[in-house]
């Protein structure tokens, strides 16, 4: 019994914590970010369509500063990582010249 209620306990305690869409929507470069990836990558129709219909279970957000493609050294990036069940895909937005840099997906079973 005390098996069952301390996994039922990781298991609850593990998805509160996961970050979704409206967690960035007050930074206009997050919300340009995930917006660019959403409708262009993703090709939903918008950014809420992505947020409500999609089956990511986390998304993790964040400036890079010291990402340094070539001819892209003086460019602002953000990487978008989307986790879903058994993969996850890491995204790279050149914010400087809206595009994307870098795609990558692997599985994580």
């Amino acid at each position: 019994m005390k098996l069952l209620l301390s996994f039922l306990l990781l298991l609850v305690s593990g998805t509160a914590g996961a970050y979704q869409c409206e967690d960035y929507t007050s930074d206009r470069k997050e919300l340009k970010t995930l917006n660019f990836i959403a409708t262009k990558v993703y090709k939903y129709p918008n950014l809420s369509a992505f947020c409500n219909k999609d089956r990511h279970v986390d998304l993790q957000l964040s400036f890079m500063p010291n990402y340094f493609k070539t001819n892209e050294e003086n460019d602002d990036h953000y990487r978008l990582m989307v986790h879903y069940p058994y993969s996850s895909c890491t995204f790279i937005y050149n914010f400087t010249r809206n595009k994307l840099s870098y795609k990558q997906c692997y599985s994580t079973w």
